[in-house]
């Protein structure tokens, strides 16, 4: 396997367009310098050591933090990492995913939406929850396992539904090639006055977004958060001398 200088790290990465999204934001960098590669990693165990910065994505944005010799304090405080530098004394962690979220919602907020479920429980999950919280919006984790969320799928109702106006998947379901998936929830609660978003961005519209369309909700993916993310990730680099 080549060494790259930047990389995505995560499993499966088959759907990713990071790669191709940090040529297109170059020169945020001096990008002639450096290489930028999604790097299929199912074990930490594996990872390179010549890499000096990295994006983290599923499964391990809440694995690797054990592994790090810095947390920044909003990634303590979310409680998971997306965004990584490797320093004098280690790997040093960040989170940028609630900054692309919050960024990218705040166009399409209105009065009505002061309330929120979000559908899953990972890293992606507490970077939208903590993004939120700043927003000042409470929200509500959504979860199969009972023991992890605030609320299960089988508690949710079309009453239930419509009383939260502001609805986010944090899940993979409907991620390429596996485009059949989607959250289950019951969409005769969805009207007008919603907005629904999917972090998932590839296919830019998921089936999730389609019922939540027909139902008569705004619907908004995951590309806006995915570029600026990226966009504060290269400023952390740029930061760190890279």
């Amino acid at each position: 396997m080549r060494n790259y200088s930047l990389g995505l790290i995560g499993f499966p990465l088959g759907h990713s367009k990071s790669p191709e999204l940090f040529k297109k934001l170059a020169p945020g960098i001096e990008y002639k310098r450096y290489e930028f590669a999604a790097i299929d990693l199912e074990e930490l165990s594996q990872a390179t050591p010549n890499l000096l910065g990295l994006n983290v994505t599923i499964p391990h944005k809440e694995t690797i933090i054990p592994q790090l010799s810095f947390i920044h304090e909003a990634a303590k405080e979310i409680g998971a990492v997306n965004t990584l530098v490797k320093a004098l004394d280690g790997w040093h962690g960040y989170n940028t995913d609630y900054w692309g979220f919050r960024r990218s919602l705040g166009p399409f907020l209105k009065g009505t939406h002061d309330r929120a479920l979000i559908l899953g429980t990972g890293g992606a999950a507490k970077a939208v929850k903590y993004a939120l919280e700043e927003l000042g919006i409470p929200a509500i984790i959504v979860s199969r396992d009972p023991n992890k969320g605030d609320a299960t799928y089988n508690q949710l109702t079309d009453e239930a539904i419509a009383h939260y106006k502001l609805i986010v998947n944090c899940t993979p379901l409907g991620t390429w090639p596996a485009i059949e998936g989607c959250p289950d929830i019951p969409f005769g609660g969805v009207g007008e006055e919603h907005l629904v978003v999917d972090l998932v961005y590839n296919p830019e519209e998921t089936l999730f977004l389609k019922k939540a369309k027909s139902a008569g909700g705004s619907t908004l993916n995951g590309s806006d958060m995915l570029r600026l993310q990226a966009e504060k990730s290269l400023e952390i680099w740029k930061e760190h001398g890279l």
